[in-house]
């Protein structure tokens, strides 16, 4: 009896009479083109990306092939200067997020540190904040003199009004950090609940102390996450956009993603072809790195869940539980509240950065709302969302059913390509969409912004069903089609219920991508389709800030309500029996 898994990529079936179908059947077609289709995605705007870097004029335009590209950035010391200062940003930002992130991880789940779940949806909720308004609050609050944080401080302590300073290193890698330390959490919690109780019990029982245990035991079995977090972080600092943009740019202080910018958009005349030398550079370093990350996961075997179901004690931690509960719940008041808490009073403000009942107004908000191209905004912002969120789950879906579920010769070159964006910097990303689809008519479209958000989220989404299809049995699915079941029907009947709760969180994850995300969207956003993330970047730089934080807050609703509604159809969802 042939299996489930030899459906697709094997010869079609026969037909009563032993006389075979006719024609490929969808099983057949789906493998092939959904390698054509994300070939499309990830490797043919990467190709531009690399033509790009040998071609004498900008995208679109007539021009020749030519070396000199190349020879004036490598040529240029401001390359080097940009390369260190990166590095110098990104290495400090990776440590501290990585050591924040393993405290609070290892505080909610291995000791008896208060209110664990609340301290655990904090911190996933800052995962969550869009980081352009969080940003802009903190050049509310930060800025040198005359940020709120300062007037307070320097209100208390004499001098203090000088304190605090987001336009410098110092603020970078410490912002930087606060929006790592979440997403590095969400990696590092699950590995700590998944380790072996019994080992950490035994090593109590030989006598070790309980920080001895701590040392011997959990950090050499959490090593594995532990580099890979690192890795990941270190990519997602070096490709980092709207920090060193907003904060560093101001300061003098460049990286690279600044720097490809500032080539393509920011002087008076575009230089295209630097700006494509430099994101070809900054996506093979990131690319290498992630390749790193991929081999280290893949190398080494850390058996940490035994079979057993014991339950080891948490570690007590006496009075320091309630200094580990203040400090979690500490770092979300000073990077989560805080921040969102200032923008909002500072969009009912006359004059953005003062903070007093007798400058409030409702004007800005009136103004905003009542502007068209702010509704524009706001309207194809949620259509990009929601038709993103879903042709990425449809395409993910896919694409982990057949690399999972088939024999497939092409499915490992098939999963690999949906990885791919996963190292490819936001900037680069967006460089390569606009060289690859200048072009086409859908340039200057909402399409081709959701085809760069579907491509962006394909890692995502796909880590989401692969996960779940692997657990799953292929039983139900082979009895299906041998009564006769179709594919698609069994696809849909069988596969598609029990993959309802992937689907549902790969969609959230997918429409809270593509609402907040900028670097993505910043140079394929135009008058054709306005993006919340783009208006809000474009207004900020131009001094616009009181507009910028009604534009800001508008995102985060649409993030947030967005998130609670869509848990809500799905816990209905969940409740009612598969059909």
């Amino acid at each position: 009896m042939a299996t489930a898994d030899s459906s697709i990529g094997q010869p079609a079936e026969q037909v009563a009479g032993g006389r075979p179908r006719r024609g490929p059947r969808l099983e057949t077609l789906l493998p092939a083109g959904l390698t054509v289709l994300v070939a499309l995605l990830v490797l043919y705007p990467m190709g531009m990306v690399v033509f790009g870097t040998f071609w004498s004029a900008a995208p679109g335009q007539p021009g020749a092939f030519t070396l000199e590209n190349w020879r004036s950035v490598l040529g240029d010391p401001v390359t080097f200067e940009v390369l260190l200062t990166s590095l110098a940003i990104a290495i400090p930002r990776t440590l501290l997020a990585l050591v924040l992130a393993t405290v609070f991880a290892w505080c909610i789940a291995r000791t008896n540190t208060p209110a664990k779940r609340l301290l655990e949806g904090l911190l996933v909720f800052m995962f969550f904040l869009p980081e352009l308004p969080w940003v802009l609050a903190w050049m509310l609050l930060g800025a040198p003199n005359v940020g709120l944080l300062n007037q307070w401080l320097g209100a208390l302590v004499p001098g203090g009004e000088g304190l605090i300073d987001v336009y410098s290193y110092g603020g970078l890698i410490v912002l930087g950090a606060a929006r790592s330390a979440p997403v590095l959490f969400l990696f590092i919690h699950p590995a700590l609940l998944a380790m072996d109780a019994t080992l950490e019990e035994a090593a109590r029982m030989a006598g070790a102390s309980a920080w001895c245990t701590v040392w011997r035991i959990n950090f050499p079995l959490l090593l594995p996450a532990l580099l890979a977090s690192g890795i990941l972080s270190f990519v997602v600092a070096m490709e980092s956009f709207e920090i060193p943009q907003l904060l560093g740019t101001p300061a003098n202080i460049f990286v690279f993603t600044t720097r490809i910018y500032d080539l393509a958009y920011g002087g008076h005349v575009a230089n295209f072809g630097a700006a494509m030398v430099l994101a070809l550079i900054l996506l093979v370093l990131t690319g290498s790195l992630i390749v790193v990350q991929w081999r280290l996961l893949r190398g080494r075997a850390y058996t940490t869940v035994s079979g057993r179901g014991f339950k080891a004690q948490p570690l007590d931690l006496g009075a320091g539980r309630w200094v580990a509960f203040a400090v979690i719940l500490g770092f979300f008041v000073v990077f989560g509240a805080l921040p969102m808490v200032v923008l909002l009073l500072n969009s009912f403000m006359e004059l953005s950065g003062f903070i007093s009942w007798e400058m409030f107004t409702t004007q800005h908000w009136a103004n905003a709302l009542g502007r068209e191209e702010v509704l524009k905004s706001i309207r194809d912002t949620l259509m990009v969302g929601i038709a993103a969120a879903t042709l990425g789950v449809v395409v993910s879906l896919f694409i982990s059913y057949v690399v999972t579920r088939t024999t497939w010769g092409g499915r490992k070159v098939l999963d690999m390509m949906a990885w791919g964006p996963w190292a490819i910097p936001g900037l680069v990303m967006s460089l390569g969409f606009l060289w690859a689809f200048v072009w086409l008519p859908i340039y200057g479209t909402l399409w081709v912004v959701v085809l760069a958000l579907v491509a962006r989220g394909l890692p995502v989404a796909s880590r989401f069903f692969t996960s779940t299809m692997v657990q799953l049995s292929a039983e139900l699915e082979e009895s299906a089609r041998v009564h006769g079941g179709s594919w698609l029907r069994t696809f849909l009947r069988i596969w598609l219920p029990l993959l309802r709760p992937a689907v549902i969180g790969a969609w959230i994850l997918l429409f809270v991508i593509a609402v907040r995300v900028l670097d993505v969207v910043v140079l394929l956003a135009g008058s054709g389709v306005r993006m919340l993330s783009v208006d809000i970047f474009l207004w900020t730089v131009t001094g616009r800030q009181e507009a910028g934080s009604v534009l800001a807050l508008i995102q985060t609703a649409l993030v947030i309500l967005g998130y609670v509604a869509v848990r809500l159809i799905a816990r209905r969802t969940l409740q009612q029996p598969a059909s």
